[in-house]
């Protein structure tokens, strides 16, 4: 089973987990969302837009910030290249400043942590301020296949996956769990994740 497959299996399951209740409701009072751009070399290929994956990616980012939503909208954009990922703006409202920091981001060469990007990411949506009832949300912007950088030392890292479901201890039930419970070690309950997720740019649901 290749690593897009395994990859796209995780999309599956973290697009069809329900909002916890009382948090994806009406009610809710911000909408808390990181847009997670992949910056890797596989990034820079052409698609059939005629533009890179890259440049595909951050205008769907930019157009997701320009829709706005009937709730205040706070963004964080972070980038994954290597072996890290990057917080290049906290979470704000402004804008003008996100649209700012995603026209200056930049693909890079190098290969794709993609485990040790989502859970950082879930870590900095769990600690923006939790005393609010806040919808909280991964606006995933990748076309990589798989994990191919994510370091030893990540919280999430993990071998492939290599059976239809996520095996325990693989990066992918690790990211799971982290969506799910905020604990890549504990599977929680799938039917109120901490979370949402999904990946823009292979067509998962968003909103």
């Amino acid at each position: 089973m290749t690593g897009k497959v395994m990859l796209r299996l995780l999309l599956v399951f973290a697009t069809f987990v329900i909002a916890r209740p009382g948090t994806a409701s009406a009610q809710r009072y911000e909408d808390h969302t990181v847009l997670l751009l992949d910056r890797s070399a596989s990034m820079a290929l052409p698609t059939t837009s005629g533009l890179t994956r890259f440049q595909l990616a951050v205008r769907r980012a930019q157009d997701i910030v320009a829709m706005g939503g009937s709730t205040p909208q706070h963004y964080a954009v972070v980038s994954f290249n290597g072996t890290s990922y990057i917080v290049h703006l906290g979470f704000t409202t402004n804008t003008a400043l996100i649209q700012f920091t995603l026209n200056s981001l930049k693909v890079g060469m190098e290969s794709a942590p993609v485990a040790h990007a989502i859970c950082g990411s879930v870590d900095e949506l769990l600690a923006y301020r939790p005393q609010v009832l806040a919808w909280k949300r991964i606006a995933f912007f990748s076309a990589s296949d798989g994990d191919t950088g994510t370091p030893p030392s990540s919280q999430c890292y993990g071998p492939p996956n290599t059976t239809p479901s996520p095996t325990p201890g693989s990066w992918q039930f690790k990211v799971r769990n982290k969506l799910v419970s905020g604990d890549p070690d504990n599977e929680g309950d799938p039917r109120s994740p901490l979370v949402q997720f999904s990946n823009v740019l292979l067509g998962g649901p968003f909103g």
